[in-house]
């Protein structure tokens, strides 16, 4: 994830220009909360504002008595609405190494790998132009960590005139802690902006919204993080195409696809359905439960299989309607979508979208992954499981 510049950020026109206008005008709020689809930039444009707000020509370093045989510090050009990115501040929150500036994240684990974790994490933000933070389930925001911030916010800065708060994801914390937040940011004269992010805007308390500065981010449109993936991320055209289109406007998204090798992905969603074709329960439920040794990984390659017969079916639609094949996800066969919407009403198409969106709803709750897709495919091909064919391993009994 690149630190930039707020002239840099990409696809956040409205957000990018409010960011810079704050900078401009010099008056700040006391918190910001920027909020938004996830993947779309939030987290990116939040340093990009911390970078300005310390930027040693927007935001001087607080005086400090020279010494004796100290040099004259070197003039730094002020910056009208941005950072410079050349100064000693701007460098300094690049490599997150600004004493100034304080990242929070979600974090899983135990206690005694904290100070690990948080390093690792920092270390891959800083080296990987291209890192995608992910979560376990039930990632959050350490109380330990915030007791130990708010201590802090109790004394000056060190170096420039205030300092930056960036709170990432920041609907996974404990009522207590937004209580503690909540006193900080309503502190009058804080030497403190806040900057909060999340993509659950609702799950943050009602409290918390009323007294930042919402910043609202967008979607990506798919022509755009196709163009990102081909120019800077160095993807074939064919393979940015999908990743952009699977992506549902979400950058962060598509990054995270292009790690699972999308066109064997693809390949094995459509092997999945050709078993489910063949109506063999067990056969069926062997290769769902193929995917759960991944832990986490399998859920989410189920995930992402779901969706991509979701695009597929999308296609049929298209092909029924005349349209040309430019318009197409898998473009790559058009012949074969081509003739199977000459075969297939768009009703019954439109009754498997439904099926796989239900599916996707299982996988997301509580449902066994591999008991929602195994469902799910045989109902999506027009099969029901009688008491006898249910497969003799599956512990749960589950159906639409």
């Amino acid at each position: 994830m690149p630190v930039v510049t707020l002239s840099e950020l990409l696809a956040q026109d409205r957000a990018a220009a409010f960011l810079r206008g704050v900078v401009a005008g010099r008056r700040y709020a006391n918190a910001y909360l920027f909020h938004g689809p996830a993947g779309v930039g939030k987290g990116t444009a939040a340093f990009a504002f911390a970078r300005a707000l310390l930027c040693d020509g927007v935001a001087p370093r607080a005086a400090q008595a020279p010494g004796l045989f100290d040099a004259p510090p070197a003039p730094v050009a002020a910056a009208a609405d941005d950072a410079c990115g050349r100064c000693a501040g701007c460098g300094k929150v690049a490599r997150l190494q600004h004493p100034d500036l304080k990242f929070l994240f979600p974090v899983s684990g135990e206690e005694k790998t904290l100070d690990d974790t948080i390093l690792e994490t920092t270390r891959q933000v800083v080296e990987d132009p291209f890192f995608v933070f992910q979560y376990e389930k039930f990632a959050s925001i350490r109380l330990s960590l915030t007791r130990e911030l708010l201590r802090e916010l109790a004394y000056r800065p060190y170096e420039a005139e205030r300092r930056v708060v960036i709170v990432r994801d920041a609907d996974r914390m404990r009522e207590d802690q937004y209580s503690a937040m909540l006193k900080s940011i309503e502190e009058p004269g804080a030497a403190t902006v806040w900057v909060l992010t999340t993509s659950r805007l609702n799950r943050l308390p009602a409290t918390i919204r009323s007294r930042c500065q919402r910043v609202r981010f967008v979607a990506w449109g798919e022509g755009a993080i196709r163009r990102f993936l081909v120019d800077r991320a160095g993807i074939a055209q064919d393979e940015a195409g999908l990743l952009a289109a699977l992506a549902a406007g979400s950058l962060g998204r598509a990054l995270e696809l292009r790690e699972r090798e999308p066109l064997t992905l693809r390949r094995e969603a459509f092997a999945l359905l050709e078993t489910a074709l063949r109506r063999d329960p067990s056969a069926l439920w062997s290769a769902c439960q193929h995917y759960m040794k991944f832990g986490r990984t399998g859920r989410e390659t189920l995930r992402r299989m779901v969706e991509f017969h979701q695009l597929w079916l999308r296609d049929l639609l298209r092909a029924r309607y005349g349209m040309d094949a430019a318009a197409f996800v898998h473009r790559d066969h058009e012949a074969q979508i081509r003739a199977e919407a000459a075969t297939v009403d768009a009703a019954e198409i439109r009754r498997r979208l439904l099926v796989l969106e239900e599916m996707l709803r299982a996988i997301e709750g509580n449902v066994t992954p591999e008991l929602a897709i195994f469902s799910g495919l045989v109902r999506l091909v027009g099969g029901r499981m009688g008491e006898g064919e249910w497969p003799r391993h599956a512990t749960a009994r589950w159906d639409y």
